[in-house]
């Protein structure tokens, strides 16, 4: 088969990223940061860029090993 195009559906319908969120609160809490309660609303209208942007601002996390960047800074 030779296509000329596709198209992706990564809105929700086929590909729920959600759950990817919901297992990023059980690591964030696992690293004994706090995840407020509107964590889901604030994220859930956000592309999965601006999710991760969010997040990583909102934790001040390092956006390459996803830990907190002081204890990056310390060798941890």
């Amino acid at each position: 088969m030779n296509f000329e195009a596709a198209i992706f559906d990564l809105d929700g319908t086929q590909l729920n990223s959600m759950d990817i969120w919901e297992h990023m609160d059980i690591f964030l809490k696992k690293q004994n940061l706090t995840v407020p309660g509107n964590n889901v609303a604030e994220i859930c209208a956000r592309s999965f860029e601006e999710e991760a942007q969010y997040t990583i601002d909102l934790f001040g996390l390092s956006s390459c090993t996803g830990l907190p960047a002081a204890a990056e800074s310390h060798g941890h």
